[in-house]
């Protein structure tokens, strides 16, 4: 840590670790949003797919029934009480699963007609709920009411009916037919669920119809303080939310559905928990290699610190005096000649070698290429990685540069800043173009990855400009070149980057 390599590599090992840690704590994050946003997709089907058989079923039950109704308006309700009318109510009870029964009550709540075999004797359902709802109110349309349990059979229905009125307008009684429980409860056993999600049939008065898997006894439980109905429902007919459960308090992923003719609504829930279980364990092998990589890492970054106190503190007390003097030659040969950051000639020398190249393009007579190169949208590269990986890609850069050139009169130097220079000496335009090329799709080929980039591929990409000029010892043609390079490095940055152009195109 006493020397700047020392310094250096801790940084690095520092941003390395801060970058992994960040990327895989960013990839997990964004995989669990992905996790909730398909349960809810799922929930939100589901719910709908069930609204439409619920809506099925209960409209099936809605024309048998409505059926009766209309016999009984046009024979009279004391047509209810003959044979005829109770054969054809048993015939229509065995034609839909659902149906438990069909029934006539008259104003008494007294039983006119039953599709059942047995009738209770002096039994009046003037207590019942929608028998109490329809002598209340006018409306002679279909009425769903909460869960009762059969006085003929026991079991568990849904009672849905219309009200009866006689010539005059008055109360005359009530159609019944009974939707069973137990035909939701064999439906919903179908769909494959976890342990604590649920699927359940709601009245729009917010009374539990059926809910799985769910026991009988939070059946007609009110679920007015739940979210679904308190906002979700308030903003959408059907969608889908994540709440915590009014009944068993546990936090699932909601799909809700209300239906279109009929007072219900049908939601689809997925325990949150069981959610965030799956993803861990679909990303447990991923983050454990990824912590494995941090301590292989930082493991390596020691040693190296380790390796580097011990071979300074050794090369120190054997060169001690040569390494002040090579140190101190070194040090003025770089700052006149050599690039401190990419260890490219630096402008000095390129001022140097292109002023000789061109008097030797006027004595041989053969032409003399610049080519200058330019890292697109590099600001913005500094702004979005800091000027330490900056750094790093100017280095890159330079390296995929250097390895297009092959012959050793050719040059490449850093003319400053994000800037970079190539002299080819001997060349003509079409070939220094293709240098040019070599040069574009070399640093592409880095893959260094540039999120703020404006070129399509996303990665650290150059524009390069080609001039070329067969010099005859005139002093403006070292302008002449650099200005026809920057002309061409110009248009190749207007026609989208990323590319290279001559000056002679």
């Amino acid at each position: 840590m006493r020397t700047s390599l020392g310094r250096s590599l801790a940084v690095f090992l520092c941003v390395i670790v801060l970058t992994v840690t960040g990327i895989n704590t960013w990839s997990l994050w964004h995989d669990w949003q992905l996790k909730l946003a398909q349960r809810e997709l799922e929930a939100r089907n589901l719910s709908v797919s069930l609204a439409r058989q619920a809506e099925d079923a209960f409209l099936q039950v809605d024309i048998i029934l409505s059926e009766a109704v209309r016999e009984l308006i046009q024979n009279g309700p004391a047509y209810a009480a003959t044979p005829a009318f109770k054969t054809h109510i048993r015939a229509q009870q065995g034609k839909i699963p659902q149906l438990h029964g069909l029934f006539i009550y008259d104003k008494q709540g007294n039983w006119v007609a039953s599709s059942a075999s047995y009738v209770p004797a002096k039994a009046s359902n003037a207590d019942r709920d929608y028998f109490i709802w329809h002598r209340m109110h006018t409306d002679d349309g279909l009425h769903i009411s909460r869960v009762i349990r059969s006085r003929s059979t026991g079991d568990l229905v849904i009672p849905v009916s219309f009200r009866l009125n006689d010539a005059a307008g008055n109360f005359a009684g009530v159609a019944l037919a009974t939707v069973r429980v137990d035909y939701f409860r064999q439906f919903y056993s179908y769909y494959s669920l976890g342990e604590k999600d649920v699927l359940a049939l709601i009245l729009a008065n917010t009374s539990v119809l059926y809910i799985r898997p769910l026991p009988d006894s939070f059946i007609n439980r009110s679920l007015s303080a739940s979210p679904l109905f308190r906002t979700a429902l308030k903003a959408s007919d059907s969608g889908s939310a994540t709440w915590r459960s009014a009944l068993d308090g546990v936090e699932r992923v909601f799909g809700y559905a209300r239906l279109d003719r009929y007072p219900l609504i049908v939601t689809a829930g997925f325990d949150r928990d069981a959610a965030r279980k799956e993803w861990l364990s679909e990303n447990l092998v991923d983050l454990a290699l990824n912590v494995v990589l941090l301590f292989i890492i930082s493991g390596m970054g020691f040693f190296m610190l380790r390796q580097i106190r011990v071979n300074v503190k050794n090369h120190l007390e054997l060169t001690l005096v040569r390494d002040e003097l090579t140190g101190i030659n070194h040090t003025l040969q770089s700052l006149a000649l050599v690039d401190g950051l990419t260890g490219l000639a630096n402008r000095r020398q390129f001022d140097v070698l292109l002023e000789k190249n061109l008097e030797r393009s006027a004595k041989s007579g053969e032409p003399l290429s610049l080519i200058m190169v330019d890292i697109d949208f590099f600001k913005r590269y500094n702004d979005s990685y800091g000027h330490v990986t900056g750094d790093q890609c100017l280095r890159s850069v330079g390296i995929a540069l250097k390895s297009v050139i092959h012959r050793s009169d050719d040059i490449v130097a850093r003319y400053g800043g994000e800037e970079f220079a190539i002299i080819l000496p001997n060349t003509g335009a079409a070939d220094a173009l293709k240098v040019a090329q070599r040069a574009v799709q070399a640093v592409s080929d880095l893959s260094l990855a540039h999120r703020a980039s404006a070129v399509p591929e996303g990665v650290v990409t150059i524009s390069a400009g080609c001039g070329t000029i067969t010099a005859s010892g005139d002093a403006s043609e070292e302008e002449r070149l650099k200005e026809q390079a920057d002309n061409a490095l110009y248009h190749a940055k207007r026609s989208g980057r990323n590319r290279a152009v001559s000056a002679s195109d």
